[in-house]
């Protein structure tokens, strides 16, 4: 065994006597679970007063929080809702609380979903631009961070966004920064209400 691979530096050896950090980082995590959670009622009354122009498989599901501890080895909570995961067709919008970064809400659309709300996704760019949404430019359909080789602003080249958005699928998400966090429920909760109100036209 290398004794490099267990040796503690001196700030760790701090860290790892210390309770106080970890036990706020788990209070930390248990208040992002309960403002998704009261997010969740607000989002699916939202999305309940358009059903009527959504597709019916948006109401066979309730919204899901859970949390995980290392997508890029941090911590995280996420919300999904509306969330349709089929092997081809995706309808979802995510929340996403992403540990040292952000706060997101996500469109992914994919298959017959996808399809479908071209037309109101490019009806609707100028609004997404002015709400700074940004359009995946990436092949990889499950990454959240914001780099530009995953995500470009909406608001930049026309070529760019209709280039994303007739790819394999289509995503469109916008950030929260974290020092927003006492007002990130209405945040949250207009950014949802900018995407399922393009959806439902």
């Amino acid at each position: 065994m290398e004794a490099t691979k267990i040796l503690l530096s001196q700030e760790e050896l701090n860290l790892v006597q210390d309770t106080h950090w970890l036990l706020t980082k788990n209070n930390i995590i248990e208040k992002a679970k309960s403002l998704f959670g009261d997010l969740a009622a607000s989002l699916r009354q939202q999305t309940n007063e358009l059903a009527a122009a959504l597709p019916q498989s948006v109401q066979l599901f309730s919204p899901k929080v859970f949390k995980g501890e290392y997508y890029q080895g941090l911590p995280y909570v996420m919300l999904d809702y509306p969330r349709v995961f089929a092997k081809d067709d995706v309808l979802a919008i995510r929340t996403f609380f992403w540990w040292g970064n952000f706060f997101s809400v996500t469109l992914q659309l994919k298959g017959s979903y996808h399809q479908l709300y071209l037309p109101a996704l490019m009806k609707h760019r100028t609004l997404l631009a002015q709400q700074q949404f940004h359009v995946s430019v990436s092949d990889d359909e499950w990454r959240h961070d914001f780099e530009p080789d995953n995500y470009q602003p909406v608001s930049g080249d026309n070529q760019v966004f209709e280039n994303a958005i007739a790819g394999k699928f289509v995503k469109l998400a916008v950030r929260v920064p974290l020092a927003q966090w006492n007002n990130a429920f209405p945040l949250l909760e207009k950014h949802h209400a900018t995407l399922i109100g393009m959806l439902a036209g």
